[in-house]
């Protein structure tokens, strides 16, 4: 849906090697930590991302970005955070996969550099996306004291609060979607077939061990109908035919996909061509219809931690509205009669925590503060999200949970399953989620 868990594919091995030499020649770095340059000025705070603007994973997931931007502008014309303007600064990374309309820097290593070499320095990196390439920059940002914030990807590596404590995801993890998918699966399709479609990563692999310790038993990706995809084979190739005959063959009834959209795309295409007609089972990672915009998707189910799309009189969504359509520059087709995408929803989503936590430190913002507004408050935040974040001094994961929906136009909406039941599953262990009825928070006067 809006979450990019691509990893980096085989093509890119030479910019990885080039990310890594630059460690290794231990490449001039300002620290802003460290030298006090912190992006803070009396009228300023200034924050950046690394993200795909273009490339093969800029389909809808551009989108993030620049409406998490579009809600700072907004704000900003409102006088800002305590008297300080936002300054967001975009990187393109191209997900570091080179071609496929790459017209940015694929290096997320070297765009992260530049972002820490800001004149002035920077408050943190907030909202970017990926998680080999969010990995790779770790150590980089952890050394010069810069906050990680809202990794835009929904593996557990951003929960190590030990190693990088600065570090925070946002989103609800691959893992604890898989244990949801599982609980619904075996609730409403009991003892029926189920296969497996998963991104050849942490995010198919995450994915996987969630629906496992949900109680499924799915065997390991490329055994029996279980199989694996490499994410450049997604876009360049189209390997999913033979997946779907076998799943034809073998009465697969159910076929959960942990896949970026254009995979999406081509499985449910390819199963069409067949006639092979599952009920698909598709992470809110790859089923936002409109990046999807295929007509086979319609009837499939997914998970979201944001509001439905279609959801008209959600309060959250009309705000979000209204932030896209005071931004002609990022969003200059954007209409009153425009339909969100959960990418937008998701942009605006991350921003409005950042805020809310700008505005708890009051007029001195701290990099250290941040971090302890944070965990010490974060999980009262009124969010877009349809459960609350779950930040603590020992977990900076996030969400961990959200709304079963069905995909109920071929390029619009998603709407609510169970009567708005929010599921909720840590990703550890093998309880049954949780659930709880979906109440929307209100949105604070300050933003309005």
């Amino acid at each position: 849906m809006f979450r990019s868990p691509l990893r980096r594919a085989s093509a890119i091995a030479a910019v990885s090697a080039l990310s890594v030499g630059l460690v290794s020649t231990g490449a001039a770095i300002t620290s802003a930590g460290a030298s006090g340059n912190d992006g803070v000025t009396s009228n300023s705070i200034t924050i950046g991302a690394t993200v795909p603007l273009t490339g093969i994973a800029s389909p809808g997931y551009s989108d993030v970005a620049k409406a998490a931007r579009a809600a700072f502008k907004y704000i900003n014309g409102k006088g800002g955070i305590n008297g300080r303007q936002i300054n967001f600064i975009i990187k393109d990374d191209c997900y570091e996969v080179p071609g496929f309309g790459c017209t940015g820097t694929p290096s997320t290593y070297s765009q992260t550099q530049a972002l820490l070499n800001t004149p002035g320095g920077l408050f943190a990196t907030t909202g970017s996306l990926g998680t080999a390439t969010q990995d790779s920059v770790r150590s980089l940002l952890d050394n010069n004291n810069v906050p990680q914030l809202f990794v835009n990807s929904g593996s557990s590596d951003w929960n190590n609060v030990g190693q990088y404590p600065r570090l925070f995801g946002w989103q609800t993890d691959y893992i604890a979607e898989g244990k949801i998918f599982a609980n619904y699966i075996k609730t409403n399709f009991k003892n029926k077939s189920v296969g497996f479609i998963g991104q050849n990563d942490d995010f198919g692999a995450n994915g996987l061990t969630g629906l496992n310790r949900g109680g499924l038993s799915i065997p390991a990706m490329g055994t029996g109908d279980s199989f694996s995809y490499e994410a450049t084979a997604a876009v360049a190739g189209n390997p999913f035919g033979a997946m779907m005959a076998k799943m034809k063959n073998d009465k697969v009834a159910v076929v959960v996909l942990d896949s970026i959209p254009v995979a999406t795309k081509n499985i449910i295409q390819d199963a069409h061509a067949i006639g092979f007609k599952p009920q698909f089972v598709i992470s809110g990672v790859g089923s936002d219809p409109q990046t999807v915009n295929n007509k086979y998707e319609v009837g499939a189910l997914s998970l979201t931690f944001l509001p439905p799309t279609s959801d008209t009189k959600n309060v959250w969504n009309a705000w979000t509205k209204k932030v896209l359509l005071a931004d002609n520059a990022d969003f200059p087709k954007f209409t009153a009669k425009s339909i969100l995408t959960g990418n937008m929803q998701y942009g605006v989503g991350w921003a409005v925590t950042f805020m809310q936590a700008l505005r708890l430190m009051g007029t001195n913002p701290t990099q250290s503060g941040i971090v302890n507004v944070l965990e010490t408050q974060g999980s009262s935040f009124a969010t877009p999200a349809v459960t609350s974040l779950k930040y603590s001094a020992s977990n900076h994961q996030g969400l961990q949970g959200g709304l079963m929906v069905k995909i109920s136009s071929a390029t619009a909406t998603t709407s609510i399953t169970k009567a708005g039941t929010v599921y909720s599953a840590g990703d550890a262990g093998t309880a049954a989620p949780t659930t709880t009825k979906y109440i929307s928070s209100a949105v604070p006067s300050w933003l309005a």
